[in-house]
């Protein structure tokens, strides 16, 4: 069987024409219309397939350089987002800073007087005076608490992730120094607190002082009235001693409870001594009202080295005592706000740093 000699496909014996091809098979034969086209040789064919990879190749190009141009409109985007919004924190930042060092000004002021006048307490000024000055304290102290707090509430409205690294080492440290402001004024608290206990127990004291000199000086009456001849009435006197002797125990027993860690034992001793007198010295007064005279006289010489042993001063040295106390918290108060001017010191130099 012959085959195309065009193509080389199988043809029919004497086909004058190629059924794949359309081929003339014979020399000059021509078919009854116009043969096919002939398939184009192959390096056309070739040449007509690189034109669609190529397309390919440039709509992948396209398509990255317009991934690229868009992520980079993206980034800018955010980048712009971004700086915008860092730069409203910091302005919101700069205004809070701003109100909450205003506010630790104002304070700063308080605290010189309160340092003043703390350090000029002196329960010598009288009992009345002396809580004048406490209260004014007192008053001053909370004033500068509240504006204390409200710069620490300042502060804490920053939005501080939105803000750049250093913002936070610096806020940090004035964080730290407002610990140490309120960690000073909590114990100035404490000391105004504790000024006003040793104002009860000076009261307390005070009063103590006061009934026992009053027995001693009610008793010398007494003697007195022994030596004029007056016995029932030096009895009688005697007799009031002791009860102005009740009263500086009561006195004793609450100054006590006030401050159980002042010991004043010496001090109930004095008055127990007083009172273990009187009742010898009111039967004194009974033998000569009977004119036991023998037994007066033996009776009159025990008592006279007993009365002259009485003691007649019991007063503490409060002033030195709450110098001591004073000086004591004084001392960690004014640590604390070293501590705390450490700190604003370092945070002002932060500040420099970056601005």
């Amino acid at each position: 069987m012959p085959f195309c000699r065009e193509c080389g496909n199988q043809i029919g014996e004497g086909d004058p024409f190629c059924k794949q091809c359309g081929a003339a098979q014979q020399p000059g034969a021509a078919p009854g219309g116009q043969p096919p086209q002939a398939q184009p040789p192959p390096a056309a064919a070739g040449a007509a397939g690189a034109a669609p990879s190529n397309r390919t190749a440039l709509y992948i190009l396209i398509g990255v350089l317009s991934f690229i141009v868009l992520a980079g409109i993206i980034v800018g985007i955010v980048l712009l987002i971004q700086s915008s919004s860092e730069s409203k924190a910091v302005e919101e930042a700069d205004k809070y800073v701003a109100e909450a060092l205003g506010y630790i000004d104002e304070v700063d002021a308080i605290e010189d007087d309160l340092i003043t006048e703390t350090k000029d307490l002196d329960f010598s000024v009288g009992a009345e005076q002396f809580q004048v000055q406490v209260n004014n304290i007192q008053d001053q102290l909370q004033t500068a608490t509240v504006k204390l707090d409200a710069a620490a509430s300042s502060l804490q409205k920053i939005d501080r992730p939105s803000l750049p690294d250093w913002w936070d080492t610096y806020i940090s440290l004035l964080d730290q120094a407002y610990a140490e402001k309120r960690q000073a004024y909590e114990e100035w608290g404490e000391f105004i607190t504790r000024m006003a206990e040793m104002a009860e127990f000076n009261d307390a004291y005070q009063a103590l002082v006061q009934s026992y000199t009053a027995a001693l000086d009610t008793l010398t009456l007494a003697i007195n009235q022994h030596g004029a001849g007056q016995w029932a009435a030096a009895k009688a006197t005697a007799n009031t001693a002791l009860t102005q002797l009740a009263e500086a125990r009561t006195h004793l027993d609450r100054a006590s409870q006030l401050e159980p860690g002042i010991d004043l034992s010496q001090v109930s001793a004095a008055i127990t001594q007083v009172e273990t007198f009187i009742p010898d010295f009111q039967r004194l007064c009974d033998l000569a009202n009977a004119n036991m005279w023998e037994e007066h006289n033996a009776l009159i010489d025990q008592l006279r080295p007993r009365f002259d042993s009485l003691p007649r001063d019991i007063s503490f040295d409060i002033n030195s005592w709450i110098a001591a106390e004073r000086d004591r918290y004084v001392a960690s108060i004014e640590d604390h706000l070293a501590k705390e001017a450490e700190y604003r010191r370092r945070a002002a130099e932060v500040w420099e740093e970056n601005n």
